[in-house]
């Protein structure tokens, strides 16, 4: 899908459980994308943003917020087995990584301060989670319903776990400062 250029917002579960939905361009005047836009999209493989954008921006299929500091969305069709995230990273947004089902491998840079809610939900590939001590914040649910993640590690105590961030029923969390 590419969206016209005369789109200036997407709302709110604009895209979800589209499926079949396999690609999605996004034009330089869109200023705010809404939460869930792109949620169950299992055939998403790529988002790209028109480099003109002020807001928002794309690496490699990936959806980011334009000054690379947030993560806002993980295609959930993507082949990658393993992801890396970017030094400019601070934030995983609300659902970035949602039904990222093929996500095996994770590599959370120090730079991380926040997980936000939902963030990582029915990522049922995820096996094993490391999370660096920078990250001061994990959100509700943040790991919801991972279930082959059988290992989370935590380097240090976290300032703020909001709710249940785990809901991963097989899962061990180890606290590692």
């Amino acid at each position: 899908i590419s969206i016209p250029s005369v789109v200036t917002s997407i709302g709110n579960n604009a895209f979800s459980n589209c499926s079949g939905l396999t690609s999605i361009s996004i034009p330089s005047g869109v200023t705010s994308i809404g939460n869930n836009a792109f949620y169950d999209c299992s055939g998403l493989t790529s988002i790209v943003v028109n480099e003109n954008n002020n807001n928002y921006c794309d690496i490699d299929g990936v959806l980011y917020s334009k000054d690379k500091k947030t993560l806002l969305g993980y295609p959930s069709g993507k082949e990658n087995s393993s992801f890396y995230l970017p030094n400019t990273v601070y934030v995983i947004g609300v659902n970035s990584f949602r039904g990222a089902n093929n996500l095996i491998n994770f590599d959370l840079t120090s730079n991380i301060r926040k997980i936000d809610n939902s963030a990582f939900t029915s990522c049922r590939g995820l096996t094993s989670v490391n999370i660096p001590s920078s990250v001061i914040s994990i959100g509700n649910n943040a790991f919801y319903n991972c279930t082959n993640l059988t290992n989370i590690t935590i380097r240090k105590a976290v300032d703020s776990i909001s709710g249940s961030p785990w809901g991963a029923p097989n899962a061990t969390v180890t606290w590692n400062p």
